[in-house]
């Protein structure tokens, strides 16, 4: 067999050798996750061959990642209670970004009673908060990956600030699911230079979620912490497995006019992705085939009885602008949750705060038509959700 060298292809045999050998799972890669993974590298084999730079730069990431998975399990099995641990009444905020998804939850985790996802947390998950302090050279080794992806990618933070929060920058589910290999999410694999936006490794929404739920009961097990407060792009689309995994769940939905998101989405996508791939993307045909998916997203999920489940709060976005405490205090009254005098404190000193306004690295301009749509073509593509939610 060549070497990935002289091949300029991954081997997932090595990968997964390294990965195991690098933790001490030796031989402990469950077949599932190894054929997860194994997809994956066939997936970025396929558009292949990579220079020896891109290979190192891969495996890099790669190994790093599955290692990390693979010390979730050990952990999971030297403590096997773990897997008992229950989460209460997980609030999940969802719907597009750009629609307040990021000041919602920012505003949720500072309820001293909630714990939310940070970038530690995927990224140097074990072992366990609850096992032992977390060390400062482990919050460094975190903090130094997210400096590497700011780094690689300069536009980053006027567009998405909030990741000045380095390592306890808060995250998306998404993210975590790349963890178990369900996806491909660009900070884990910014270093895959054919990386493609949506990769999904994975149609199993089950399996995806079930795994979500594992992943809180490892970061929250003997912590103390009892609630999450998550966030996540696509769970309005699956709607039905959440609330399957999680019953007990609060979804957030806020809504904005896709007309007016999709081009911001657009926007942040391709000083991503460009950073990526080199500016190799044609971003008026992907701006046009995301719009599209999102509409038939929407339109399935319009169609769903849960859209009027009572665990769906419905937050139209000028509510959040105009006073985003209130709107934070209708969902907790909406969902029964005790709303606390420090939590109320908490949100408007973190509001007055200067390091968190969303203008801190300046605006950047966006329009419709750098990305070869109309803002008519958007409105009327998008016209059923904004009747049904009167935006």
């Amino acid at each position: 067999m060549p070497s990935e060298s002289s091949s300029g292809l991954l081997s997932y045999k090595t990968l997964i050798g390294l990965a195991e050998r690098d933790c001490g799972a030796y031989g402990a890669t469950e077949p599932s996750l190894a054929a997860r993974f194994t997809a994956l590298i066939e997936w970025i084999n396929a558009r292949g061959p990579y220079t020896a730079e891109q290979l190192d730069g891969m495996r890099r990431q790669l190994v790093r990642l599955l290692s990390n998975r693979l010390r979730i399990a050990l952990d999971r099995k030297r403590f096997p209670v773990i897997a008992q641990e229950k989460i209460e009444r997980p609030i999940f905020v969802i719907g597009f970004a750009r629609s307040g998804t990021t000041l919602l939850h920012s505003l949720l985790a500072e309820d001293p009673q909630v714990t939310a996802p940070r970038w530690w947390h995927g990224h140097v998950p074990s072992p366990p908060p609850g096992l032992v302090p977390v060390c400062a050279e482990r919050m460094n080794l975190a903090q130094r990956e997210i400096e590497r992806l700011i780094d690689f990618v300069p536009g980053l933070l006027v567009l998405h600030p909030y990741w000045d929060k380095l390592a306890h920058t808060l995250i998306e589910d998404e993210e975590l699911f790349t963890l178990d290999f369900r996806n491909a999410y660009p900070n884990h694999l910014y270093n895959v230079p054919t990386l493609e936006i949506l990769v999904e490794v994975a149609g199993d929404p089950q399996g995806t979620y079930e795994f979500h739920r594992e992943l809180l009961q490892h970061l929250q097990w003997n912590t103390g912490t009892r609630r999450w407060a998550c966030k996540g792009v696509g769970h309005q689309f699956h709607l039905s497995t959440l609330l399957d995994v999680y019953p007990d769940a609060i979804c957030v939905w806020p809504h904005r006019s896709p007309a007016e998101t999709h081009v911001s989405m657009m926007a942040i996508a391709s000083v991503l992705y460009d950073a990526i791939d080199g500016g190799r993307t044609d971003w008026h045909k992907q701006a046009r085939i995301m719009a599209e998916s999102m509409k038939a997203g929407l339109d399935h999920a319009m169609a769903s009885p849960l859209i009027d489940d009572p665990r769906v709060i419905h937050l139209p976005f000028k509510e959040i602008v105009a006073d985003p405490v209130a709107a934070v205090r209708k969902v907790y009254a909406r969902a029964d949750l005790h709303y606390s005098a420090e939590f109320d404190q908490r949100m408007r000193k973190w509001l007055a705060d200067p390091a968190n306004s969303a203008d801190r690295y300046g605006r950047f301009p966006y329009s419709a038509a750098a990305f070869g749509l109309s803002d008519e073509w958007l409105k009327e593509l998008f016209a059923d959700y904004n009747r049904r939610f009167d935006l």
